[in-house]
């Protein structure tokens, strides 16, 4: 089963919630890191064993991606700089 979002937030909200993601996200991969049973697998492939088995990281972190990307999107463009 698929479930699909759809949310409108405010400038404000959005950067406040993608903030209040990645300390999440920060606190929760940082308590699973150090934990043994990920303490035979190497450091750098660690992060992936995580998010393999913690549901709720990989969806922070999928939901961090979605949430940022949609930020830039929304950023005003500046206009190209044209030197004549």
């Amino acid at each position: 089963m698929t479930i699909r979002i759809e949310l409108e937030l405010t400038d404000k909200q959005a950067a406040a919630l993608l903030d209040s993601l990645r300390q999440n996200y920060r606190i929760r991969l940082q308590d699973e890191f150090w934990k043994d049973r990920y303490h035979l697998i190497p450091h750098d492939l660690r992060h992936g064993s995580i998010l393999a088995h913690c549901p709720d990281l990989a969806a922070n972190k999928k939901l961090l991606g979605a949430l940022h990307l949609q930020m830039a999107k929304s950023e005003p463009q500046a206009p190209a700089d044209r030197a004549n």
